[in-house]
């Protein structure tokens, strides 16, 4: 009850200082543990080759350079557990994949027009696929590039009637119906052709360079017919494919903060609420690259208006770099964590910076904010049903296996029989297309449990294994009670070969606190510091991070002789 009473506390202080437009610190709150579901994502920017690829490919040493070069970057991401590549597909009315609409972008080959010799969409999609990591299609919608660019030069033969110049760049005019047309038939040959797990919209809004928009009202109606023709055409051809958008990072003025003249709904005609509220959007990643009053209070907004829908806000981290604002990467961890306290994922912009390490922040994410595997949230809007789940699940050596099931796998395990799936520390890897995988030294994992998930991201009932040869492996006996005096619990000869890292949590496992095992007085120990009344388990961690329960620590108010008065 203590420490329920103190978590409030900490979230009621937490939530105070954030709607008063301050900026939080860490420690404000405590940090919510790593969930099961979590959108963790990136944009990967293929205009200029910026993120990819840094090469040319004109024949085939360069294709199979850059096709290394993208597997590293995956590589990458994928060890720091990313679980969503929005891959810009569309560039400025140009493509990475090869188009009766539209050209070949020139960042690939080096010559816009020009195909580099082989499919890089459907090379990204395959390899994504394979280490488990969901794609999304990028589809810049309203820039065209230069008038006189590849682009541009193909709209004006094809359908000069939907461009618009201004300056010496070319946009498509939402104020035409056809642009709606368009755009929808181009994503909807995009669907049928590829594999692809989301189309996301970018720039679905008015250019800055339009000039005064008559009226906001009209505006909003012109997008917004845009967005609902591309949902109609993607939901008849594959109704589970993820529809995102990333608008502009404040929806509007709310009560908390001023949005300082520049927001989605009220500025370039983006109305995303409505888009949500329609169903016309699963997933919306607002490009919030601002900090501190600009950030907080809006990232709470956007949530509080999702509809129960995604919401991954894109992080500025390229703003940490030196030739930019030289951030320090607290403002980006804070950012992190405040947006798993209010149930939201995060998408980083862009890929190169987070891949290079920029201040650490990768070493950060993938070595303390999610060294676990996470699923993405299920689209139950769009479908609830659970697919069937696997069979026949065994383990030999290294190697579980299973039979059955539909869509993709997850693996679960544990050191305990009947692993439980609705704990993320228990989940071992995501999206497994192959009915087999070589987890290497399990350690004190011997039991398992494979689910299967369909393309809406539902998750069947699992299916249990148990180790091949149970000779090698006893059953474990019941977890010991470990005795607790003066703040220090002693673990009474139980296995820590596991790891040298425990952890002691409530019964409900929130984790208290955490210490280096010790040896006292001939005994392993855990120095924990005066903790209240109540039942406690101590779990030690392994390398992977997987959590080993050692036993229970019961903590009493008051300790009684036999036969003393009063029991």
């Amino acid at each position: 009850m203590k420490i329920f009473f103190l978590t409030t506390l900490i979230n009621a202080f937490f939530l105070a200082t954030l709607t008063a437009g301050n900026t939080p610190t860490l420690s404000t709150y405590s940090p919510a543990a790593e969930p099961l579901h979590e959108v963790r994502a990136v944009w990967l920017t293929t205009i200029g080759g910026i993120d990819w690829p840094h090469s040319f490919a004109n024949n085939g040493g360069g294709q199979a350079l850059q096709q290394k070069e993208l597997c590293q970057i995956l590589d990458r991401l994928a060890n720091a557990n990313i679980n969503t590549i929005i891959l810009q597909t569309r560039v400025r009315a140009t493509t990475i994949f090869p188009s009766d609409m539209e050209p070949w972008d020139g960042c690939l080959s080096g010559k816009p027009g020009q195909s580099p010799g082989y499919d890089a969409l459907q090379f990204a999609i395959d390899e994504c696929h394979k280490r488990g990591m969901k794609v999304h299609a990028w589809v810049v919608t309203i820039p065209c590039g230069k008038w006189n660019g590849a682009g541009c030069k193909n709209l004006r033969k094809t359908h000069p009637e939907l461009l618009k110049k201004i300056g010496d760049e070319g946009f498509m005019n939402p104020e035409n119906s056809g642009t709606a047309d368009y755009l929808a038939r181009f994503c909807g040959d995009l669907v049928s052709r590829y594999d692809i797990d989301g189309i996301h919209l970018d720039y679905i809004r008015y250019p800055d360079t339009w000039g005064k928009i008559a009226k906001k009202e009209r505006g909003r109606e012109c997008i917004t017919r845009i967005v609902r023709a591309i949902a109609s055409e993607v939901r008849e051809r594959k109704p589970w494919i993820q529809m995102s958008c990333s608008p502009v990072g404040k929806y509007a003025d709310t009560k908390r903060q001023w949005s300082h003249g520049w927001n989605a709904r009220d500025v370039v005609c983006q109305d995303v609420a409505l888009w949500l509220k329609e169903g016309l959007m699963d997933a919306i990643y607002p490009m919030m690259y601002f900090k501190n009053e600009n950030f907080y209070p809006f990232a709470i907004d956007w949530q509080e208006r999702s509809q129960g829908r995604i919401v991954a806000p894109g992080l500025g981290i390229y703003f940490m770099h030196p030739r930019e604002k030289n951030w320090p990467i607290t403002d980006i961890t804070r950012q992190l964590h405040v947006l798993r306290q209010y149930g939201m994922g995060n998408c980083m912009f862009r890929s190169k910076f987070f891949t290079d390490n920029t201040k650490g922040l990768y070493n950060y994410y993938a070595d303390g904010y999610a060294t676990l595997p996470a699923l993405q949230p299920a689209m139950t809007w769009l479908s609830d049903s659970k697919p069937a789940k696997p069979s026949d699940v065994s383990f030999s050596g290294s190697i579980v296996s299973w039979r059955g099931g539909e869509g993709t796998y997850n693996l679960y395990g544990s050191d305990v029989p009947h692993v439980d799936v609705s704990k993320a520390e228990n989940l071992l890897a995501a999206n497994l297309t192959d009915t087999q995988i070589n987890i290497g030294n399990a350690g004190a994992i011997r039991y398992f449990a494979v689910t299967s998930t369909d393309r809406y991201g539902n998750e069947s009932q699992p299916a249990f294994s148990y180790a091949a040869d149970d000779s090698e492996h006893p059953t474990p006996s019941v977890p010991a009670i470990l005795p607790y005096s003066n703040g220090i619990i002693t673990l009474n000869g139980t296995d820590v070969t596991a790891g040298k890292l425990v952890i002691v949590t409530s019964a409900q496992d929130t984790d208290i606190t955490s210490a280096i095992v010790s040896s006292y007085a001939g005994n392993m120990t855990v120095r924990t510091g005066k903790l209240p009344a109540g039942l406690y388990k101590v779990y030690v961690i392994n390398k992977k991070g997987h959590r080993h329960l050692l036993g229970y620590s019961l903590i009493q108010l008051f300790t009684y002789s036999v036969g003393q008065e009063g029991i």
